[in-house]
C-alpha cells in the first residue's frame, strides 16, 4: 500500500511544552518542521500550569531535589539561561525573579510563547496539525528513524525526516502504565492532567528499539482533598494540599511514613504507596496561618485550602484538642491512637531530639501544639511522569547498551531520568530538553 508522504527536517509529535519549543527553536533556525497533535489544540499540560518557569539554583541543588541523574539534570541548569534569553528576544512576557520552593524561576505568559512557536513553524513552511496520531516510527534498513506513519480522519500520511522527536507528555493518562511503572495503586489515581497523555511516546520509541526507564516511578503530583467532582481543570489547584510539607502525614496504621518536609510532590509519591493509597494531612494553628492560607507563589491568590476543601466535599475536622483528632480518625478507617502515640513522639522530638527522628525533618522540625489542629484526609493526583524513555544529555533515546537509536529524539516527559523521586520544575525540564533535542538535530 502507497501513502502520501510529506518531508521536513524535523518531526515532533506532541505539541506541548516540550513540542514546541523544540519547534519553533528550530523554526527560527531555517528548519522545517511539522508538528503532529493528538489533541484538538496545542498546550497539552502546559496550559493547566500557571506558567511557572522555575528550576534549582545550582547543580548541586538539583542532584539533592531532583534527585535524577546528574548529568541529566545539569542539561537543565545549563540550559535554562539559553531558555530565558530566547523568551526575552522574542518578546514573551517574563515577571521578576520570584523565589519556588528550593529553587528561583519567572511567572511566564505561557499561551504567549507556545502560540508564538506555532508561528515561528508556519512562517518557515512548516505545520502544526491536531487530532493526529502516530501508528509508527518509520525505521530504514539499518535502524535510523526517518519519521513517522500519521493516522488523521482524512486518511494516513507518511512524515519523512531527518530527526523525529517524541513529546507526548508521559503516561500519566493511562491507568495501566501508572499500574506497571509506578505503583499498582496508581492505577485508580486522580489525574489532574490533560487525558491525551496516555503512554503513546514510550510505545513507539520502544517499538524503535529505545529503552523505557520503568525503574524510574516518581512522578509529579498533588496531594488532594477528597473531591465532590473531579475533572474541572480549577478544582486540580483548588484542592491541592500544597502545604502538606509543613504538616504531618500518617497512613492507615497511624505512623508517618516519610520525610514530609522535602515537598508535597514528594509525599504525594509515598503516599500512592500507602494501604488504599490516602493519608491524614495534620496540622496546627502556626501552620494554617503561615502556610495553608498563603499561596505558593507569589502570582497565585491567597486560599484557605481547609475550607476550601470541606466545601467541596473533603473528608476533615478542626479539632480543639489531640482527643478530638484520634477520634476523627478512627471513624474514618485509621488507627487513631497509633496516631496520636506518633504525634506525641513527633512534638518530644521536635523539641529534644530533631537527630534521631524517624522519619526525618530534613527542612523544617518545629512541633504540632498549637491550637486548634486542622486534619484532612488526602489523595495522591498526578500531573505528569518521569520514568520514560532512556536518553542521554543531547535528548537522544538510548537503547538497553546504551547506544543512540539513530534519528530519534525525547524530551518533557517521554523522556526519563532527569528527575527521580524529586522535582525542579516541568516546565523547565521540558523546554530546556526541548532545546536540546533541536540543537541536536542540527539547529544551534
Amino acid at each position: 500500500m502507497s501513502y502520501e508522504v510529506l518531508e521536513c527536517d524535523l518531526l515532533v509529535v506532541g505539541a506541548g511544552m516540550a513540542g514546541l519549543s523544540a519547534a519553533g527553536w528550530a523554526a527560527e533556525r531555517g528548519a522545517r518542521v511539522i508538528v503532529v497533535e493528538k489533541a484538538p489544540q496545542i498546550g497539552g499540560s502546559a496550559f493547566l500550569s500557571g506558567g511557572v518557569l522555575w528550576t534549582a539554583a545550582s547543580p548541586k541543588k538539583m542532584e539533592l531535589y531532583g534527585a535524577g541523574e546528574p548529568a541529566l539534570g545539569e542539561v537543565i541548569c545549563e540550559r535554562y539561561p539559553e531558555a530565558i534569553a530566547w523568551l526575552r528576544r522574542r518578546g514573551v512576557d517574563v515577571s521578576k525573579t520570584m523565589k519556588v520552593l528550593h529553587g528561583y524561576g519567572y511567572q511566564i505568559d505561557i499561551v504567549e510563547h507556545l502560540k508564538g512557536c506555532v508561528d515561528l513553524v508556519e512562517k518557515a513552511g512548516g505545520h502544526v496539525v491536531f487530532e493526529t496520531t502516530v501508528s509508527t516510527l518509520l525505521q530504514d534498513k539499518e535502524g535510523r528513524v526517518t519519521g513517522a506513519r500519521t493516522v488523521h480522519q482524512d486518511g494516513e500520511i507518511d512524515v519523512h525526516a531527518k530527526w523525529t522527536l517524541l513529546a507526548t507528555g508521559g503516561f500519566q493518562g493511562n491507568p495501566e502504565l501508572r499500574s506497571q511503572y509506578i505503583h499498582e495503586n496508581a492505577r485508580d489515581m486522580l489525574l489532574r492532567s490533560n487525558v491525551y497523555s496516555d503512554g503513546a511516546g514510550l510505545r513507539l520509541g520502544r517499538e524503535a528499539g529505545g529503552e523505557v526507564r520503568g525503574t524510574n516511578r516518581g512522578f509529579y503530583g498533588h496531594l488532594v482533598s477528597k473531591p465532590n467532582a473531579w475533572g474541572e481543570e480549577r478544582y486540580f489547584t483548588m484542592l491541592s494540599q500544597y502545604h502538606s510539607d509543613h504538616a504531618l502525614l500518617f497512613n492507615e496504621q497511624g505512623k508517618r511514613f516519610c520525610d514530609e518536609s522535602v515537598g508535597d510532590h514528594t509525599n504525594t509519591y509515598h503516599t500512592v504507596q500507602q494501604p488504599h493509597a490516602r493519608a491524614i494531612c495534620l496540622w496546627d494553628a502556626r501552620v494554617h496561618a503561615e502556610h495553608a492560607t498563603k499561596p505558593i507563589v507569589a502570582t497565585a491568590p491567597p486560599m484557605d485550602k481547609f475550607a476550601v476543601a470541606m466545601e467541596n466535599g473533603g473528608e476533615g475536622i478542626i479539632a480543639q484538642n489531640y482527643a478530638e483528632l484520634g477520634n476523627f480518625a478512627t471513624a474514618h478507617g485509621f488507627d487513631g491512637e497509633a496516631m496520636l502515640r506518633e504525634l506525641s513522639y513527633y512534638n518530644d522530638q521536635a523539641n529534644n531530639g530533631w537527630e534521631v527522628m524517624t522519619p526525618p525533618r530534613t527542612e523544617s522540625c518545629l512541633p504540632m501544639d498549637r491550637a486548634p489542629y486542622y486534619a484532612l484526609i488526602v489523595y495522591p493526583a498526578i500531573t505528569f511522569t518521569f520514568g520514560g524513555l532512556t536518553i542521554d544529555t543531547g535528548a537522544q533515546v538510548l537503547d538497553n547498551k546504551g547506544r543512540a537509536v539513530p534519528g530519534l529524539l525525547a524530551a518533557g516527559s517521554d523522556a526519563g531520568g532527569a528527575y527521580g523521586v524529586g522535582y525542579a520544575g516541568g516546565l523547565a525540564m521540558a523546554m530546556t530538553f526541548g532545546i536540546t533535542a533541536a540543537r541536536t538535530a542540527g539547529w544551534q
